[in-house]
């Protein structure tokens, strides 16, 4: 048996070098088999044995241990040499991310915003806090703004005297104080009007006074624009009445109704104003047209359009328009109806799907089969221009450029080489006359200034509206929707880009032309806005070329405006899909450009060219031949009367303002030429109807001289007061004054007659909308400035024997750009922050 005794002597053995567990285990198995040691010479032999083995196995173990870390070893440094050497050619494979001048781009509000510097929120909400402490103007919150009430419209920058500018610009004057238009609705007076004043100065304003228009009268309150809280109250009348008396008629005719409608709702979402020189009366009057509220609802018009008289206290339904004729009320079209006299067709309410024909979505056979991206520009060396707050540098150019709530985008101190060109380039109007059958369509021309042009640009998208790698700039806007600024996300954008034309080649191929080749590409900078006023959205460009050129162009594009077709509207459009028409209508836009030719002291002329025959008797048989050519005459303006252009093919001639005090070494005096492309005619004859209200269309330019009291050539009033212009465009000229060394000022005309076809639809193509002039340069440089351009390219023989080889002057830049441009975040920008492309409705931008 076993015994402790045993256990002991035994596991305390000297000779004992094992482990104690495998030892152990040995013993354990010689005591279970009841064997006592009597001798040690047998259990040291059997212990010698175990040993041997323990030892072997031991031995093989470490052996085969030691083999494998080595393995695992050598794979670790084999996997580290491949990941290593797949990430060395991954990465040479790899096109990386274009760097270069990314400290450029400061876009924040500075504290002491600039001459030109819009508005700033901190300045906006000094005004408000000063107007709204002035007892006399009792003054109610935004959200409490109704037709009868006083509140303030807008507010905008008012800019200083030109004079009190170009001291600050270019002498050593102080800036001078900032200051703003406010523009003020007294519906709360006895006599309703319309007041403007000037307040400053910013931040904190201290006064305020009457903006002086040169007017006898105050502005009539009927001028004013369409505003928020009156089309909230007469909309909730309008369409609660018709519900209430044409019900029936409405379901039968159209499949909805304006109220309680769930997914079939008709609305008005258009309007056509009725002005004093239109209707004889001092009245305020709209059109407003029916349509199925569907995508897009102008081209789902319904036969059906109502007349509304708005006066301070009054909202009555003057006109109904149905089927070719007019009713007196709501209720005498019904009572035809009921009568079942009405024979006009129904017009059921449209079944929306995405291939439904006035919706934008993709639909068709699509192209490319494969998704694939387009083409992109690159910017391989970072940005080449700079943008601090709203000043731009580029290439030689320095320009400031900021957004009129009213009139849109302006550009001030436009300069090239440190020589001023241009004082203010601006957008000062957008027109579009239409005609028609039914009195909406007949009576629809619009001034959208009407609509606040500049608060209606936002949300332009990269890589649609502008190159995805442009610099996007927000507006902020003073108005009658909130005491707090309001933001239009995206209102500019800013890029450079290659045109894809030569500015300047030739190539001398043969050894008779002279054996070289020499071109550089017309890459640009282009400061843009898109603005969408109800249907239709403008695009404005205004591009700066490297040899001294600027470009300012406007394309147009959106919706038609459609009406139900007719017998009646076959005169003024055709049949275009299913019911609808559109008609012949009339863009126009009005642009200011206060051009400063080596100073402020320039003339007008025109370079006429005219035909001339000469006698070439002694080259000819006939001693009496004569020769025809042309040749050209410079005709001096000396007065404004004499400088308004109206285009004739019969009599071509260059339009060139210069400065004949400033004479190149040529002997020519230095100027700059205006190209206008994209001119049109106004037919309406002069004074009839609303055409006063634009009478800047009369002429595609006329040369003013400068003066403060003639600053813009429009209002945000003359949609309704052609009757009685409160901007008299007209004046600007009849004054007659001289315009020799004076300081000038051109209005440029672009205009297209638009008669709509069926690939306007659903939405009219930019292609063959564009229209544009341009600045150019005339004897203002010795030679082409855009020669100092160093991305020009020149191939010719490296020596004179015309055998060593060719030769590239790339003057430095890499002929190669290994690297693209960093991944644009817009889509999860906007969807973090949906107010950067579609309303945020707690932050209304705009009637439209």
């Amino acid at each position: 048996m076993r015994t402790n005794t045993d256990r002991t002597l035994f596991t305390s053995h000297p000779t004992t070098q094992c482990r104690a567990g495998v030892l152990y285990t040995l013993t354990e198995q010689w005591l279970a088999a009841g064997l006592s040691p009597t001798t040690w010479r047998d259990w040291e032999k059997m212990k010698e044995t175990d040993a041997t083995k323990y030892r072997r196995t031991v031995g093989r173990w470490r052996c085969a241990t030691f083999l494998l870390l080595a393995l695992c070893l050598i794979l670790v440094i084999a996997f580290i040499v491949v990941v290593v050497v797949k990430d060395k050619m991954f990465k040479a494979m790899m096109v990386p991310t274009c760097s270069g001048n990314t400290n450029s781009i400061n876009l924040d509000t500075p504290d002491k915003p600039g001459v030109f510097h819009d508005l700033t929120p901190k300045e906006m909400r000094g005004i408000q806090g000063y107007l709204y402490s002035q007892t006399t103007l009792n003054l109610v919150d935004p959200s409490e703004a109704a037709v009868n009430k006083s509140y303030i419209f807008m507010a905008d920058l008012y800019l200083p005297s030109k004079k009190d500018v170009l001291e600050h610009l270019d002498g050593n004057a102080d800036q001078p104080i900032r200051q703003a238009k406010v523009v003020i609705f007294r519906g709360d007076k006895a006599t309703p009007d319309i007041e403007e004043y000037i307040v400053g100065p910013l931040p904190d304003p201290t006064s305020h006074a009457p903006l002086n228009r040169n007017r006898q009268t105050p502005i009539p309150f009927n001028y004013r624009p369409i505003t928020g809280p009156e089309m909230t109250e007469v909309l909730e009348k309008l369409t609660r009445e018709a519900d209430e008396f044409l019900a029936s008629f409405l379901r039968d005719k159209y499949g909805g109704t304006f109220t309680n409608c769930g997914d079939r709702c008709l609305a008005f979402r258009f309007l056509t104003s009725m002005s004093r020189a239109i209707t004889g009366q001092d009245s305020r009057k709209l059109w407003f047209w029916g349509h199925h509220f569907v995508e897009f609802y102008v081209l789902n018009p319904i036969d059906f359009n109502v007349l509304v008289r708005l006066d301070n206290k009054t909202i009555e339904v003057e006109r109904v328009w149905h089927g070719g004729r007019t009713y007196a009320s709501f209720h005498q079209l019904n009572d035809a109806y009921e009568k079942k006299s009405l024979s006009t067709p129904r017009i059921p309410f449209p079944h929306v799907d995405r291939n439904y024909f006035s919706t934008m979505n993709l639909r068709g056979t699509r192209f490319p089969e494969t998704p694939t991206r387009n083409p992109v520009q690159i910017e391989p060396d970072g940005k080449r221009y700079s943008i601090n707050g709203r000043h731009v540098s580029y290439m030689g150019w320095e320009l400031d450029f900021r957004m009129s709530i009213s009139s849109g985008p302006q550009l001030f101190d436009i300069r090239y080489r440190n020589e001023r060109i241009a004082y203010e380039l601006s957008l000062q109007e957008i027109a579009v006359f239409y005609s028609g059958g039914s009195p909406a369509q007949r009576f629809a021309n619009y001034i959208d200034s009407v609509g606040l042009i500049g608060a209606s640009a936002r949300g332009l998208i990269p890589g649609a509206d502008c190159p995805e790698g442009a610099t996007f700039v927000n507006v902020d806007f003073m108005m009658e929707s909130s005491r707090d600024p309001s933001t239009a996300y995206n209102a500019f954008c800013i890029f450079e880009f290659n045109t894809g034309i030569p500015l300047r080649r030739h190539h001398a191929y043969t050894a008779f032309s002279g054996h070289y080749y020499e071109g550089v590409a017309d890459v640009v900078l282009t400061v843009r806005t898109i603005v969408t006023i109800a249907n239709y959205d403008y695009l404005f460009d205004f591009t700066f070329h490297q040899n001294g050129a600027i470009e300012v162009r406007g394309i147009s594009t959106g919706y038609i405006l459609s009406e139900v077709f007719t017998n009646s509207e076959r005169k003024y459009g055709v049949p275009l899909h299913n019911n609808i028409t559109g008609a012949v209508h009339h863009h126009m836009f009005q642009f200011k450009a206060d051009l400063d030719i080596k100073g402020v002291r320039n003339s007008f002329k025109t370079m006429d060219i005219v035909p001339e025959d000469v006698a070439i008797g002694e080259f000819s048989v006939n001693n009496n031949a004569r020769y025809h050519q042309t040749m050209f005459q410079n005709s001096q303006k000396s007065r404004e009367l004499d400088a308004t252009y109206r285009f004739n093919f019969a009599s071509p001639k260059y339009l060139v303002i210069h400065n004949t005090e400033s004479i190149s070494k040529y002997g020519n005096s230095r100027g700059y030429r205006l190209l206008i492309n994209g001119m049109s005619k106004q037919v309406i004859a002069e004074g009839e109807g609303n055409e006063p209200a634009v009478s800047w269309a009369r002429y595609q330019m006329a040369v003013t001289k400068m003066k403060e009291s003639e600053r813009e050539s429009s209002s945000i009033y003359a949609i309704w007061d052609a009757d009685d212009p409160v901007v008299r465009f007209q004046n600007f000229i009849s004054d007659d004054e001289s315009i020799v060394q004076q300081d000038l000022v051109a209005w440029i005309s672009l205009g297209t007659h638009h008669i709509p076809h069926t690939e306007d639809l659903p939405v009219t193509p930019t292609v063959g909308m564009s229209l544009s002039f341009f600045l150019l340069p005339y004897n203002y440089f010795d030679e082409d400035p855009g020669m100092s351009s160093g991305n020009a390219i020149r191939i010719e023989w490296d020596d004179s024997s015309k055998k060593g080889g060719i030769k590239i002057e790339r003057y430095g830049v890499p002929d190669s750009a290994r690297c693209t441009s960093p991944p644009s975040r817009y889509d999860e920008t906007v969807k973090e922050k949906p107010a950067i492309a579609l309303q945020d409705l707690d932050s209304v931008v705009g009637v439209f």
